[in-house]
């Protein structure tokens, strides 16, 4: 098949624009990696570069690959492929350090630390400051020179911190450097410092990347657009295309900023942008909803979703009024029996807040609904995968005393806080000291077992054996097998997968090393899956994806929009993630809203959300209140509101007080009221009002 084959209008001309520079603004479901991909053939194919001109940048491993794969499907360019600077931010600096690590003041075999091993780091800085961690929270720390970092700082003295952050910032950095190591903010701030610093090495890159290409640009922070200015300043009209959506920028609170997108324009004058309007995935009321949800922002570029060719309105989005969250549940759960046909995949419930998947969790399970959590732990997360990647890290960086202190008491050694310190005492690094210190005849024992694990050819050993290796000889690998956890055997089974699955694929332990470090920051889990499963997960972990029917629960004011942004007066990120919930679906939307719902463990009434009344009801099938119906026939039946129901209707009662009537049995009347709770009660002792 040609490259050009099937592309639409919009589509080919964003392919073919290949001078200056060019902003593609792709819709949900309007084919924007085929169009990287047909862009990136197009440019090898009329030979406009070599395939180490191209830089292609993305912000997962697995759209990485999924380009590689893509574009390999074409002929002619498959063997262009190994030679294509094509990787996520990350990679792709880490790459520009390691052939460049002596001018960016590194010594060459540097470490990348991730989150676990910055908490250590901070933690022992902040111990050593004579402050409290309760006070001065590691894991907040983290956060905030994440933050620092992702704003392309790297002068913190200059910043108003105040005494004690400069104090933390100076002794973490300090720390960092005596151990050899870069976090992963790290990894683009040193390549800016390198690029200022060294203007031989940033011509250098200029005069390479010849086609700059950014897929989810509407994701990048102040960071990573430096990054993008450099390489390109100084050119008139250099040839980079950034293809993103400003109505799904969902994700400021880690660091990305809309600004980026939406001043693309004034940083690159002559910007021919390219809207991508033709939705393949939706029909035609879904996208209709969306537009008219998302036209309430004010900061966005604007463009209209519209249907492919030959597609039909199909179903209205439907939105229903529950009693309760778990009225709302059961109600899930009905319309996917009905309605499944054996294909629970096809479904999945997209939440605000990761809290509220407990209630559907446990319907689920009582209903025997197979299904997963999407967004739970991750492969590189674990516990025991963390613990296999520091042996291995420790193995080939003696020097790393973080992974040290991970591992030495795993499984117990009798080496506590009091022999650390002696370590530290007798040695340039906790290996060293190990081999030194006096200590315990158990202790010496114990140390002397730990570093013979260690000593043997490692480098003339297939990393796969190597590694098997290392685990049995120091008993991880036995303390699991005697281990008492419930899980110990999963534990085992993961442990095997990571060394079959993952390390067997490198040829050496330092490319594994760096493949872990990269992948611990992903936001793609490489598990496999079972396929045929309902997926329960935050909206900000489907954005991406598509399902044929997607429940939204929980619409209700102050769950979405949350409080907070609410408080703070900043809807218009949150209505782009309810933008991004509802152009997930391709055949229906399912929004519910609950009257009352448990808050923080709290019974409260709730109001419908304001996104639901900012839908154009042209689009929608409003079910009403009639729970009793709408509980009992299939979400896509158009209801008839029975006249006589009083269900939603507020209520007095003589003792109880103030109340609103939940579901109607006749005489028999369930309220919910605001200070007795939910009580049964005959309609001959309420007053309607």
């Amino acid at each position: 098949m040609h490259y050009m084959d099937n592309l639409n209008p919009e589509q080919k001309l964003a392919v073919t624009t290949t001078s200056g520079p060019v902003l593609v603004l792709s819709g949900a479901g309007t084919g924007k990696t085929r169009v990287l991909v047909s862009r990136i053939v197009h440019i090898l194919m009329e030979n406009l570069a070599k395939p180490w001109q191209i830089l292609a940048l993305t912000f997962t491993n697995k759209a990485a690959n999924e380009m590689r794969f893509r574009i390999a499907q074409y002929g002619e360019t498959a063997g262009f492929c190994a030679d294509l600077w094509m990787g996520t931010f990350h990679s792709i600096c880490l790459r520009i350090l390691r052939a460049n690590y002596a001018a960016a003041g590194l010594q060459s075999n540097f470490l990348i630390y991730g989150e676990d091993d910055q908490k250590a780091v901070l933690k022992r800085v902040i111990t050593n400051s004579g402050l409290d961690t309760k006070e001065y929270n590691p894991s907040d720390w983290v956060e905030k020179i994440s933050g620092i970092k992702d704003k392309g700082i790297f002068e913190f003295e200059k910043m108003s911190l105040g005494a004690i952050s400069q104090k933390i910032l100076s002794a973490y950095n300090a720390e960092m450097t005596r151990l050899n190591a870069i976090d992963f903010g790290d990894i683009i701030l040193f390549v800016l410092k390198l690029f200022a610093s060294h203007d031989d090495i940033l011509r250098k890159y200029q005069h390479q990347f010849q086609y700059i290409l950014v897929d989810e640009f509407q994701d990048t922070n102040a960071a990573q657009m430096m990054f993008l200015k450099m390489l390109t300043k100084d050119n008139i009209e250099p040839n980079i295309c950034c293809v993103g959506d400003d109505d799904q920028s969902i994700y400021s609170w880690r660091g990305a900023e809309i600004r980026n997108i939406l001043d693309f324009e004034k940083n690159y004058p002559g910007t021919k942008i390219i809207r991508l309007e033709t939705n393949y995935r939706s029909s035609g009321n879904i996208l209709g909803a969306a537009n008219s949800l998302i036209k309430n922002n004010l900061g966005r570029l604007g463009k209209d979703l519209k249907c492919a060719p030959n597609t039909n309105m199909g179903e209205p989005v439907y939105v229903l009024t529950l009693p309760n969250e778990w009225d709302e549940a059961r109600f899930v759960a009905d319309a996917i029996i009905r309605n499944n046909n054996n294909n629970f995949s096809d479904f999945a419930v997209l939440i605000r807040a990761g809290s509220l998947s407990r209630v559907f969790e446990e319907e689920f399970t009582s209903r025997g609904l197979p299904y997963k959590l999407v967004g739970a732990t991750k492969f590189y997360d674990r516990a025991e995968i963390r613990d296999v990647i520091a042996y291995v890290r420790l193995l080939v960086y003696p020097f790393d005393d973080i992974s040290f202190e991970r591992i030495i008491s795993k499984p117990s050694r009798k080496i506590g806080p009091a022999a650390i310190i002696k370590l530290r005492e007798n040695g340039r690094n906790l290996m060293d000291g190990l081999k030194n210190a006096k200590l315990s005849a158990v202790q010496r024992e114990n140390a002397d077992d730990f570093l013979n694990a260690f000593d043997f050819d490692w480098q003339n050993t297939s990393p796969k054996d190597a590694v098997q290796q290392l685990l049995e000889k120091s008993g991880y690998m036995n303390m699991w097998r005697q281990s008492k956890e419930t899980d110990a055997n999963e534990r085992i089974e993961h442990i095997h997968e990571l060394i079959n699955g993952v390390i067997a694929k490198y040829d050496n332990l330092i490319a594994f090393l760096e493949h872990a470090a990269l992948m611990m920051t992903d936001d793609n889990d490489n598990e496999s899956e079972n396929k045929n499963t309902i997926s329960i997960m935050t909206i900000h972990a489907a954005k991406g994806l598509e399902f044929n029917t997607v429940f939204l629960p929980a619409w209700e004011e102050g769950i979405f929009p949350n409080d907070k942004t609410t408080k703070e007066g900043d809807l218009e990120e949150e209505r782009r993630l309810a933008y991004v919930a509802i152009t997930r679906a391709k055949i229906r939307v399912i929004i519910t809203n609950a009257m009352m719902r448990s808050v923080f463990g709290q019974r409260q009434y709730q109001n419908k959300s304001r996104f639901i009344d900012e839908i154009d009801t042209r689009f929608l099938n409003i079910q009403g209140h009639n729970y009793s119906q709408s509980h009992n026939t299939t979400y896509h039946k158009t209801q008839t509101t029975r006249s006589e129901s009083v269900v939603g209707k507020m209520v007095s009662h003589k003792e109880m007080g103030m109340g609103v009537v939940i579901s109607d049995n006749g005489n028999i009347l369930t309220v919910a009221f605001k200070t007795k709770g939910i009580k049964n009660v005959s309609r001959d002792f309420l007053r309607f009002i």
